[in-house]
């Protein structure tokens, strides 16, 4: 018996060891284009669940639309590239776009085929600004990078063609 007790503590310890840091809250949470698309409700107005990520830092990947000054210390950052739609994408709007403010210049080398991931303190909600317009999201602070091994694509998951009678 005390066997069988040491096997299931070490176990749930080793279970609970695994889930660790996002208990802790350390772990950034990774937002999508796809959940910012679906937070938007009538009137532009966002959902809870997106604005409970407000004031918190969070991850995103995108490409970066280049907006303003030469050292990129604020860009938009998209669902899709800024050289034109991928096979026929529609044209993206306010709720596939964030606006990117740079905690510092940033030193990367621009490239509007490459996938850039952000981290930094996420903001929800329609805000206008004399200066950039309108906009849904933003993220403050951020610190920018390339995605290296980023998908574009989903490989292998195109959907079922529909069964004709």
């Amino acid at each position: 018996m005390n066997r069988l007790c040491a096997t299931v503590t070490v176990a749930l310890c080793l279970a609970f060891a695994h889930v660790g840091p996002s208990a802790y809250g350390e772990e950034i949470p990774r937002l999508t284009f796809r959940q910012l698309v679906d937070s938007i409700r009538a009137n532009f107005e966002v959902s809870q669940t997106i604005k409970s990520y407000g004031g918190r830092e969070v991850e995103i990947q995108g490409f970066i639309i280049p907006a303003g000054p030469p050292d990129l210390s604020f860009f938009m950052l998209s669902r899709v590239s800024a050289l034109g739609n991928y096979c026929c994408e529609v044209p993206v709007g306010q709720d596939e776009t964030v606006y990117v403010f740079a905690e510092k210049e940033v030193k990367i080398t621009y490239d509007p085929l490459r996938i850039f991931r952000i981290v930094g303190v996420f903001e929800a909600g329609m805000r206008a600004d004399p200066t950039i317009g309108p906009s849904l999201f933003r993220v403050h602070n951020a610190r920018v990078e390339e995605a290296s091994g980023a998908k574009i694509f989903k490989v292998g998951e195109m959907p079922a063609a529909a069964s004709r009678p």
